[in-house]
């Protein structure tokens, strides 16, 4: 420890300095530092005392001494752990392009599937999943809110944006949604060639990208109208989730 020597034995400057010399063992500690660091540390407190230096401004010098040399360690640590994972991919043969299609397996992963056929895309099925999450949670909420903000079944479009909600989502247990009918019989027919199912499968994500755009949309125009309620804010955030988490926030009608 530190030795105590008449200016820099007040309480506050003797905390700082023992939080220091903790602070210093705990960097070389994580990040292997050289111990050295700490000793040098030490004797600049010694004859700081014993030059009769200002303790505050010392201890600012030190502070700031300490703080640059902690983020050195952490960058430089980066940069390894960077350089070691980038040298894993490689050896294990994974691409950068691996790279990005696991991180987003993985934002999707906790969305329930709908079950359309054994050949079907994951993402279609987690897609329409997010979709029946949605409107188990959220959707009579939101309904309510657009059916007060547009008490005229033609206002606004409001009809056509149910309808085709529930052409999204499953209206019957054990049954896939009606927009998932085309992609479905291009999964079981022997004749469709693969380049047309992968089509099928890009369209209905399109479908489910157009729809929750244009929710938005008139969700917008309601709030300049009405001020929606908490749950309703909960329905809206969990749309931009899903446009989020599945990429389709700039999957726009041209």
């Amino acid at each position: 420890m530190i030795r105590k020597a008449r200016g820099y034995d007040k309480k506050g400057i003797r905390v700082v300095l023992d939080r220091l010399v903790s602070d210093y063992e705990r960097l070389i500690f994580d990040y292997a530092l050289n111990p050295g660091l700490l000793e040098a540390f030490n004797d600049r407190v010694l004859h700081a005392e014993k030059a009769g230096r200002d303790p505050e401004k010392f201890l600012g010098e030190e502070i700031k001494t300490y703080k640059e040399l902690e983020k050195q360690a952490v960058e430089k640590k980066h940069i390894e752990s960077t350089i070691s994972e980038t040298r894993r991919r490689r050896l294990a043969g994974e691409t950068f392009a691996d790279k990005i299609l696991n991180e987003y397996k993985k934002r999707i992963e906790h969305y329930p599937p709908v079950h359309i056929n054994q050949n079907a895309d994951p993402e279609v099925c987690k897609l329409y999943g997010a979709m029946r999450l949605f409107d188990r949670r959220h959707w009579t909420s939101l309904a309510s809110y657009l059916k007060r903000v547009y008490p005229r079944a033609g206002q606004l479009d409001r009809t056509n944006i149910e309808q085709r909600f529930w052409r999204l989502v499953s209206t019957r247990e054990g049954r896939i949604p009606e927009e998932l009918e085309t992609y479905r019989r291009a999964l079981v027919a022997p004749t469709t060639s693969q380049k047309d199912r992968i089509r099928e499968g890009r369209e209905a994500i399109k479908m489910v990208a157009f729809y929750l755009h244009d929710l938005l949309e008139i969700y917008e125009r309601a709030t300049a109208l009405v001020t929606p309620r908490p749950e309703v804010k909960d329905a809206i955030d969990f749309v931009y989730e899903i446009m989020s988490d599945f990429r389709i926030s700039d999957l726009k009608k041209s």
